[in-house]
């Protein structure tokens, strides 16, 4: 049953909303604009920029919004601008923030940026390859992030690279294919991201390979862990994917009515995991809800 629906004036298919802690939910749309909206569908506020968001949304402890736009923009929960951090290039990643309120972002100028609460920069990493993915940090503040390289002169590539807090390489693991999703951290300290070759890695937090898993898609979901370590991946074969911390495959789901020519299957982003167990993926256009994965049931 449809509770509500808000028009945002733009395009919404390719941005994913972020919620806070009262339930208001943080969406960007292409009008340009960066849109709150409360849990009973009313508008709250919109903050118009010059560019639509490029990514979805990441909300600070303290209810600050960060989104990517024309550089990475700081809102306050009522609104108003907080701050906007520019490089000159551009990005489409979104940003991850530590405990400390530093805010980690790549940019395509190929560099991993460090920027304190306050909007200056605390420091930049050079990961040697342009396109970069979202970072993801580790309990213990190591931040992940891939770099790739397209047809360069020994052809494509792509690497994770392991940072620490004060913008030193701890190490890197060598894909051999361009990194297509971002990476996510599982409890244990392991890292998991899908590559062109159409693996799914699962790399240790000292730069190992455990084990790497295939999946019929070039351009998958990044990876979402459950509460019992089960790793979920989409597909844009439209296939959902749900595999085992050792990396054997619990169960494999297809969507039927997510298979039509143009659908594109689930690429954009990481399925939500509901406190219930209940895995939610984005269609392009559908929004799933996929059962416990002793049953799994897909539902519109």
């Amino acid at each position: 049953m449809l509770k509500w629906q808000v028009p945002t004036g733009g395009d919404v298919d390719y941005f994913a909303p972020a919620i806070g802690n009262d339930g208001t939910i943080y969406i960007g749309s292409n009008a340009p604009a960066l849109y709150a909206i409360t849990p009973r569908g009313n508008l709250k506020w919109k903050l118009p920029m010059r560019k639509g968001p490029v990514s979805a949304p990441t909300i600070g402890t303290d209810g600050t919004i960060y989104v990517a736009s024309d550089g990475l923009y700081a809102v306050y929960p009522d609104g108003m601008r907080k701050w906007r951090f520019v490089t000159g290039y551009d990005t489409q990643t979104s940003p991850a923030i530590d405990a400390h309120g530093i805010t980690y972002i790549g940019f395509e100028d190929r560099h991993l940026y460090a920027i304190n609460s306050d909007g200056s920069q605390k420091w930049a990493f050079d990961t040697g390859y342009t396109y970069v993915s979202s970072p993801a940090i580790g309990d213990d503040g190591t931040i992940y992030i891939g770099s790739s390289q397209y047809e360069s002169a020994s052809g494509d590539d792509g690497k994770l690279c392991a940072i620490d807090q004060n913008g030193r390489l701890e190490w890197t693991f060598a894909i051999g294919a361009p990194m297509v999703s971002s990476p996510t951290v599982g409890a244990d300290g392991t890292i998991y991201f899908h590559s062109d070759d159409e693996y799914l890695y699962a790399v240790s937090s000292s730069g190992r390979l455990k084990w790497k898993f295939a999946v019929d898609s070039d351009e998958p979901s990044s990876p979402a862990i459950g509460a019992d370590g089960t790793i979920y991946i989409g597909s844009s074969d439209t296939n959902l994917y749900a595999i085992k911390p050792d990396g054997l495959e619990a169960w494999m789901l297809q969507m039927d009515s997510a298979t039509s020519s143009d659908s594109g299957g689930f690429r954009n982003y990481a399925p939500a995991i509901g406190s219930d167990g209940t895995v939610y993926l984005n269609g392009i256009g559908e929004l799933y809800a996929v059962g416990s994965a002793s049953s799994p049931k897909a539902a519109r």
